[in-house]
């Protein structure tokens, strides 16, 4: 019997890419089969033939992690056999692997905080001096070889990731962000705000927006400059270009609203950036909401900062975030800000008659469609289903003829009597009390932001509150210059300088980055929200950032379509998703403010009718369908 050892050579290929293989007569050994089948189970791509594997280099570093212990190696009776180049890739992934290791435990400053700001203003880093919390932020991330920013919109991450660069900058390295289109201004700014003109080593370089065809990017990056902004968006179609240009020259990347890249290896963008991982030579990503629906959010961005660690793993398979994370991040929290607690009102609105009948059936026909398959489990089409059936509820608990139109579009059958009761009482009761509260705060000469998830309803806010001057912003609003006034830019500079426009009302998915203002407006009232904690915080923090003056009042209201307790309230079970959601990140970032906002949620009263029972709903169903009894109430 020979007891030799299988050996895996390992090699790294110039697209980037890796590989395992052995000997055609060893492709029957244990150590194959169980490299197959780790490749497999965690569904990376590969290709397999002739007793080689081909995969990305970021899962070549993972497979070499989990299996390449002393311990397996000898169980299985292999050795690993790294051919060059991937000898020496793998002894910088080994001394990374052991480097973050320590510093998840502790961090030792590279540069003392109090020498950060010299170094910054001999560099020409002069109109912006640091404040401490930033100057500890920066000294910490130094001390990474790359970094994570959770700290809070308004804290300054654009700021400190553009000290951070500046002090790390080496001739002829690039400086790549990839950002949604809302954060482009920020960064365009970010030089002018901090540079002098005559910094040297050309360090007043404006940024160069990266938004053309293929070939305009080719030029861009082959120009000499040496600063980049380009979107998400324009990133995935565009992969071959910069991979390329990762591969070629040195670049430190960084992802703002790192978020965005969660759902990893099943979507492109993510697919992209974890597949790149290795070839920039610094990664940082900022966000100040890394974990906005689940713990699983934040595996693709720690696989990205850190390829092969296993850190992404660790998270998925039930280790706690925060103890996995260790030392590897910062964050600011708003109490470090200085801010004034916002003060949070929960108000609850009966729904009327009309909009309560149909409510009632579309939740009914929820429940007969998808309360079974829940616990059974349902495939991708009935989950689109039941999503959609999801946002029909918070669309009739705030603007129940659009959503009968949507309704009708659909083909759903909907009696004429109950049809008519809704057109009949127009826009809701939550809908016309938001509106009166917006006139309310325009009497006392107060700005207010009103916040839905749905476009038709803003548009339907636009139009009844026109005596109020208001503006708009969605997905469908184009950016552009502040002079013209459709552009979104334009919009907002209205908003800030139009003392009769008295209300901006938008889309959270739209208008929750990159936009402030807490210089005009105190007041935030929310129409309904959604269940992505992102759009609810980074909304809130619109209002509510550094800049505030520490007696300013940041109100925040709430408003919730009231439902009979056998029905239940779509708006409640958003409160309640939402408090678990944003109680995880308090969790992972330990932070009073993550806590109170949970804490504020959990203990708002429960937006429930107890004076409606259901037998009144089937009454009033029937009622508007035509079916009820023709018994004479006046027998009763």
């Amino acid at each position: 019997m020979n007891d030799a050892p299988t050996f895996v050579s390992i090699h790294f290929y110039p697209d980037h890419s890796g590989s395992f293989s052995v000997s055609q007569a060893e492709t029957d050994s244990p150590i194959w089969a169980r490299l197959k089948l780790a490749i497999r189970s965690k569904q990376f791509d590969y290709k397999i033939s002739d007793g080689t594997i081909k995969l990305s280099w970021p899962d070549t570093l993972s497979i070499v992690r989990e299996l390449g212990s002393r311990s397996n190696q000898k169980s299985l009776n292999f050795r690993f056999k790294p051919e060059e180049p991937a000898a020496e890739r793998l002894r910088e992934f080994v001394a990374q692997v052991k480097t973050a290791r320590l510093q998840r435990k502790d961090i030792t400053e590279s540069v003392p905080q109090e020498g950060l700001q010299p170094k910054l203003i001999e560099l020409g880093f002069t109109k912006r001096t640091l404040k401490p919390f930033q100057l500890r932020d920066l000294s910490h991330l130094l001390s990474l070889s790359n970094g994570a920013n959770f700290s809070v919109p308004g804290a300054g991450k654009t700021t400190v990731t553009f000290a951070l660069h500046t002090l790390t900058r080496k001739p002829g390295q690039h400086f790549l962000v990839v950002a949604p289109k809302a954060a482009n201004q920020a960064w365009k700014d970010i030089v002018a705000d901090c540079m002098n003109d005559d910094a040297p080593n050309n360090g007043n370089e404006p940024f160069t927006v990266l938004d053309g065809r293929e070939e305009d990017t080719q030029a861009a990056l082959n120009s000499g400059a040496t600063r980049f902004i380009i979107s998400y968006d324009l990133m995935i179609r565009q992969q071959s270009v910069l991979a390329s240009h990762f591969a070629t020259t040195p670049t430190h990347l960084v992802l703002d609203e790192s978020h965005r890249m969660k759902a990893g290896w099943q979507s492109q963008r993510g697919a992209f950036l974890l597949n790149t991982a290795t070839l920039p030579i610094r990664r940082d990503i900022l966000t100040g909401t890394p974990m906005p629906q689940a713990a699983t959010d934040i595996e693709s961005q720690l696989d990205f900062l850190w390829p092969g660690h296993g850190l992404g793993l660790d998270v998925i398979t039930g280790k706690s975030p925060r103890d996995v994370l260790g030392n590897l991040y910062v964050r600011t929290t708003k109490k470090e800000l200085g801010l004034r607690k916002p003060i949070r009102n929960f108000i609850d609105v009966s729904m009327g008659k009309g909009q309560l009948a149909l409510y009632s059936i579309v939740r009914n026909e929820f429940l007969r469609d998808y309360s079974k398959k829940i616990n059974a489990g349902m495939g991708e089409p009935q989950l689109l289903k039941a999503r959609k059936s999801v946002m029909r509820l918070l669309q009739l608990s705030v603007n129940p003829v659009l959503a009968l139109t949507a309704m009708a579009n659909d083909d759903f059958k909907i009696e004429s009597g109950i049809a008519d009761q809704v057109l009949d009482e127009g826009y809701s009761a939550k809908m016309t009390a938001v509106a009166e509260h917006a006139r309310t705060l325009a009497d006392q000469g107060e700005k207010c932001v009103i916040w839905t998830i749905f476009t038709d309803t803003i548009h339907s806010f636009v139009s009844s509150l026109a005596d109020l001057n208001p503006v708009f912003i969605h997905g469908g609003v184009h950016s552009g210059s502040e002079s013209d006034p459709d552009s979104r830019e334009g919009k907002i500079k209205r908003f800030h300088e139009d003392d009769s426009c008295f209300v901006l009302v938008a889309n959270p998915a739209a208008a929750g980055e990159g936009i402030s203002l807490h210089t005009v407006c105190h007041n935030a009232i929310y129409a309904d929200r959604s269940y992505v904690s992102t759009h609810y915080l980074q909304s809130i923090d619109r209002i509510h950032r550094l800049g505030l003056p520490p007696e300013q009042e940041t109100n925040i209201f709430v408003y919730r379509s009231k439902a009979p307790p056998e029905v239940g309230s779509v708006d409640m079970s958003v409160s309640r998703r939402l408090a678990e959601k944003i109680r995880n990140m308090q969790l992972l970032l330990d932070d009073p403010d993550l806590h109170e906002l949970a804490l504020d949620e959990e203990e708002a009263i429960d937006p429930i009718d107890y004076d409606i029972r259901l037998q009144d709903i089937i009454d009033l169903i029937s009622e508007l369908e035509g079916k009820a009894s023709n018994k004479n109430s006046d027998e009763i």
